[in-house]
């Protein structure tokens, strides 16, 4: 009787043993399988991300005072860069531009005048085609015409920037930068990023 139980408590822990080894076997499986799982959601995180960078919205920082006070100097900004894909540019949009030379570096400045206008700026007021434009979105009186103290015609794909900040701004009154054409323009200013108390939409 004793030799007897000692056989089934030896079975009984073979069984049980067995039953341990394909409890762990199960559960590596199910280690791997998380683990899989991960990186690809990690892979499609980072190519997500990539494409929105690369096709949709870029940030870019604020160089200098020129567009005081609609953007401040440091202030990182939200480009749309899939808008001007489906829409042309409008007059008063802030624009984000890379120029040839300028080494992937972005001025943003504001789009005064469109493509086949003729721009003039005379008595520190803009004249469009000839009209005075009234409903400029800053104050000050334009102190430098630059070059477009004589009437600048633009271009079908040229359009004529300046900086809100109009009396501190280098823009399309000064040779060195001129007209802005449409393969130079990144993308519309949408947004104000950070600082966080300066957080909103761009007018």
């Amino acid at each position: 009787m004793q030799r007897k139980s000692r056989r089934r408590r030896r079975k009984h822990n073979i069984q049980e043993f067995t039953f341990r080894n394909k409890r762990i076997s199960f559960n590596k499986k199910a280690f791997f399988k998380e683990v899989l799982n991960w990186t690809l959601l990690i892979f499609v995180a980072v190519i997500v991300g990539y494409s929105i960078v690369t096709f949709l919205f870029q940030t870019v920082t604020v160089v200098g005072p020129s567009m005081e006070n609609t953007l401040k100097d440091g202030q990182v900004v939200v480009v749309n860069k899939i808008e001007y894909k489906f829409k042309d540019v409008k007059r008063y949009d802030i624009i984000a531009y890379s120029q040839v030379d300028s080494d992937e570096y972005y001025e943003i400045k504001r789009v005064i005048g469109l493509p086949e206008e003729t721009v003039l700026i005379d008595d520190g007021c803009i004249f469009i085609n000839g009209e005075q434009l009234t409903d400029v979105p800053f104050d000050d009186k334009i102190l430098t015409a630059g070059i477009a103290g004589k009437e600048i015609v633009l271009s079908e794909d040229e359009y004529f920037v300046l900086g809100d900040n109009v009396n501190n701004s280098e823009d399309s009154r000064y040779s060195n930068v001129g007209n802005i054409t449409s393969q130079e323009i990144l993308g519309k200013v949408v947004y104000i990023y950070s600082p966080k108390e300066y957080r909103g939409k761009v007018k």
